[in-house]
């Protein structure tokens, strides 16, 4: 009796189907993991709501942003730093000598702080559970030094405050020129250069859950953010959301031709440089389609890409009285 066996074709016809069943297959596998890395982002970022709440029932306010004065002086601390009790990182919040600058030096003495990672912070779609080798503090005096610290994906919301983007400014509420926030000039719930001003949920008269409290930027797209940089650790709405600043040190911006640098870091051009603070600090994330905010009632959501330039600034101002309708969202 002859034995029958599959012939080349028969072979390569299920080959086919077989190949064809994974890449039907992979894409769906992917979008699960998506799925279940953004539900521990969500996750990360009501742990951090219900500690910015716990710390203002301690203390009665939010925490300020930083410690950082109109001169660009102060300790430098961040917002993240002030918070890490209610995060159970009571031991590494008692290893910080508070007396001490977080200056440009990066204080030695807390080189262990610095390079302590904390789950919390990081965002599992974004690679960055790691120590990064090229942080730079803004000090113009110190632009030239990289320091190894760790990460941060999420940043305080200060507002619609203009960058000195003249293409996106135009959607600020604030008035001529730029301030950054400084002098307790901030919109949103945090502050940059007012000298560690804070804000309660009592000022926030837009309603906090119309407000912006935190929401996501990456290590990768920002060369300064640190979770103990308290002159990086924050962004504005003016910027879209996403806008890549993802090109490093040295690569060309293809829109105009700049060489990414340190020397582009208030300018105009290098749109895409992870350096230049007139596109980085703004909120951006490694997720399809949009990113994660926290607003200020402690409830988590994701937000499009897409959505108004109008509504998404709205959403980041606590007392300019804009009416938000829920399916601007």
């Amino acid at each position: 009796m002859r034995r029958r066996g599959f012939t080349l074709i028969e072979l390569l016809v299920v080959i086919a189907i077989i190949a064809v069943l994974i890449a039907l297959l992979l894409p769906a596998v992917q979008a699960a993991r998506e799925a279940a890395r953004r539900a521990q982002c969500v996750n990360n970022l009501k742990q951090l709501g219900v500690a910015m709440h716990n710390y203002h029932d301690t203390i009665g306010s939010f925490p300020p942003g930083s410690l950082v004065n109109v001169g660009w002086g102060g300790s430098w601390w961040a917002w993240s730093v002030f918070i890490l009790p209610q995060l159970e990182q009571a031991n590494l919040y008692n290893a910080i000598n508070f007396s001490l600058a977080n200056g440009a030096d990066m204080s030695p003495e807390h080189r262990t702080v610095y390079r302590s990672l904390i789950a919390s912070y990081l965002c599992p779609s974004d690679e960055s559970n790691r120590l990064f080798e090229d942080r730079k503090w803004t000090n113009i005096n110190d632009l030239g030094t990289s320091y190894s610290a760790a990460p941060l994906n999420y940043i305080a919301s200060w507002g619609d405050q203009k960058t000195g983007n003249p293409i996106f400014d135009i959607y600020s509420t604030e008035g001529a020129g730029r301030s950054w926030g400084c002098n307790n000039t901030f919109t949103g719930m945090f502050g940059d250069c007012s000298s560690g001003a804070v804000t309660t949920i009592a000022g926030c008269t837009d309603g906090t859950s119309n407000t912006f409290l935190l929401g996501e930027n990456s290590p990768h797209y920002n060369g300064q953010l640190l979770w103990v940089n308290g002159h990086g650790a924050y962004g504005g709405t003016i910027i879209p959301l996403n806008w890549k600043t993802n090109l490093k040190d040295g690569e060309t911006d293809p829109t105009d031709g700049t060489v990414c640098s340190t020397a582009y870091i208030t300018a105009i051009q290098a749109t895409h440089c992870f350096r230049n603070q007139v596109y980085n600090f703004a909120f951006k994330s490694k997720h399809p389609g949009g990113a994660n905010f926290c607003v200020s009632d402690g409830s988590v959501r994701f937000i499009k890409q897409t959505i108004n330039p109008r509504t998404y600034t709205a959403l980041s101002t606590r007392a300019k009285g804009e009416v938000i309708s829920s399916d601007a969202l």
